[in-house]
C-alpha cells in the first residue's frame, strides 16, 4: 500500500470516528435539553396550581370581607 493510500485511510478514519462523536454527543445534548423542558413543565403547571389556589383564597376572603363590612353607599343614600 502506497504512502497516500495510508494517509487517505487513516484521514478516513478520523473523520468518520469524529463524525460518530459529534452525533453522539449531539444527541446527548438534544437528550438534557428536552429532559430540561419536562422539568420547566412541571414546574410551571405546579406554580399554576399554586397561583389558581392563591386566588380562590383570596377571592374567598373578599367575599367574605364584603359580607361583614356594612352597605357604606345604602347608609349615605338613607341619610
Amino acid at each position: 500500500m502506497s504512502k497516500a493510500a495510508k494517509v487517505t485511510f487513516a484521514c478516513s478514519c478520523l473523520f468518520a470516528a469524529g463524525t460518530i462523536w459529534f452525533v453522539h454527543k449531539s444527541q446527548e445534548f438534544e437528550r438534557e435539553s428536552m429532559y430540561q423542558g419536562v422539568i420547566r413543565d412541571q414546574e410551571r403547571r405546579a406554580q399554576r396550581a399554586q397561583n389558581i389556589r392563591e386566588y380562590d383564597e383570596t377571592r374567598a376572603l373578599h367575599a367574605q370581607l364584603v359580607k361583614d363590612q356594612p352597605d357604606v353607599k345604602h347608609e349615605q343614600q338613607e341619610k
